[in-house]
């Protein structure tokens, strides 16, 4: 509602994900076209894209957010297209997006404002994804030549970017999961978030969540989830290594997956 201060999402600011975002930021202040995060499911990727968007909001720029998945490159340029121009048709061609799209950021450009694309889960697109970023990649050097308005695109995926693509990035930051000292702390924010008594869950407790989810923050966070869910229907349960253990031995692989 007006007057309401905004809502941040929650962030865990480990040296991992708090270094992405500084770099993230810098590459986006300086104005350079293309940037790529690396990292496995779970290694938090989607929630630095959040962090980086909040962040870039902050300082006026305007900000485009499109998850890929399943997405092919009619869909997604149909998508980008949409969320900057007011002059997109239902069953445009391929061509026509491209001009529109084309048109809209000359028109940014001229009025030197900055915007930044923030493109989730790249690996989850279809095949054909590798041509929208060629015209993203296009259009970058159409923008950043004239030297006013500038067009950033961040990218994350689990794997390197293919044939070349990644000629493109000036920054590729690969995360990597949390070390002991990371997830203990990590473990410990989340037990506080839900509501979980500190006292209820040793060092040995967080140090078996640790080695299930093996450094992971996804897992860690379900792990943690599910604990709420156990202490709050069962608070006389002992949070033990051996109970956590069980619990997620009972569980599908793809509850900690």
């Amino acid at each position: 509602m007006f007057g309401q201060k905004k809502q941040t999402a929650w962030f865990f600011d480990s040296a991992v994900h708090l270094e992405a975002v500084s770099r993230l930021l810098y590459l986006i202040e300086v104005g350079e076209p293309f940037g790529v995060i690396c990292g496995p499911d779970g290694s938090g990727r989607t929630r630095i894209l959040t962090r980086l968007r909040e962040e870039i909001e902050r300082t006026g720029k305007f900000v485009v957010s499109l998850n890929v998945s399943g997405l092919d490159e009619n869909a997604a340029l149909a998508e980008v297209t949409s969320a900057v121009s007011s002059s997109v048709r239902r069953g445009m061609a391929r061509h026509e997006l491209v001009s529109v799209l084309r048109d809209e950021m000359a028109g940014r450009m001229h009025c030197g404002v900055h915007t930044v694309l923030l493109i989730d889960d790249l690996h989850r697109a279809q095949n054909d994804l590798e041509s929208f970023l060629r015209v993203m990649a296009a259009l970058n050097a159409g923008c950043n030549s004239g030297g006013h308005g500038k067009l950033t695109v961040v990218v994350t995926s689990d794997r390197p970017l293919a044939n070349g693509l990644s000629m493109e990035s000036l920054l590729q930051i690969r995360l990597s999961p949390l070390d002991a000292v990371e997830s203990s702390n990590f473990v410990r924010s989340l037990v506080r978030r839900h509501n979980i008594p500190a006292a209820c869950l040793d060092d040995s407790a967080v140090r078996a969540i640790y080695d299930l989810s093996c450094g992971n923050a996804a897992r860690m966070s379900r792990v943690c989830a599910l604990l709420a869910v156990l202490h709050e229907t069962s608070p006389e349960t002992p949070l033990t290594p051996e109970a956590i253990a069980a619990m997620v031995t009972e569980l599908s692989p793809r509850a900690v997956a």
